[in-house]
This record gives C-alpha cells, structure tokens and sequence, in this order.
C-alpha cells in the first residue's frame, strides 16, 4: 500500500455480496483499503464483471483490476478469462507499474 499511496493511486476493493459478507473482507485489510459493497452487481455490470462464473453452487464475478485516473476515465483493465479464472488476475507489481504511467 505504501507503493501505492506514494504513486498517488486510491485502492478501492468492490466485493458483490451485501454489506454483512463484505465485513470480513474490509476487516482483513485492517483499514487500508476502502472495501465497497455491491450486492446489486452495478459496478460489476459497469465494468463488465458481473455475475460471470460460478463458484461450487454461488454465482460471483469475474475478478478484474481497473485503474482509473483521477478525470475518472478509465486507462487499463484487466478481467480475468477461462474457467477458472479467479486465479487470473495481475500481479500487485504489474498494477502498480500501471499507476505510476500515469504519474505527471
């Protein structure tokens, strides 16, 4: 995080499930990463995630990194592909090296 705050990029972390189940996830971060609620899946469907593997008998999201800049438009995505693809998803290294492109 500290790589992060020091490029000047937020960390938000958007988990489709209702506020209850988010809990656990903002709680594991002690604090450093603003955890988002979106159990009606509009984020999600706003960028492309949602409802779009499965999960033993649970319906989730794709997982997907999104850097955004500061004017909101959006400048580099990754959503993950295949059909496991909740282990397709970018290293902490390579998002950050997204971030920083877009440092002045």
């Amino acid at each position: 995080m500290p790589q992060f705050d020091a490029a000047g990029a937020q960390v938000f972390l958007v988990v489709p499930h209702e506020r209850c189940r988010v809990k656990s996830w903002a709680d594991q971060s002690d604090g450093k990463v603003v955890t988002l609620a979106d159990p009606g899946f509009w984020a999600s469907s706003l960028y492309g995630v949602a409802f779009q593997m499965r999960i033993h008998t649970d319906t989730s999201n794709t997982p997907g990194t999104f850097v955004i800049d500061k004017k909101g438009i959006l400048r580099w995505a990754h959503v993950g592909v295949g059909p496991k693809n909740w282990n397709d998803r970018p290293s902490v290294e390579q998002t950050l090296t997204r971030v920083k492109e877009l440092a002045p």
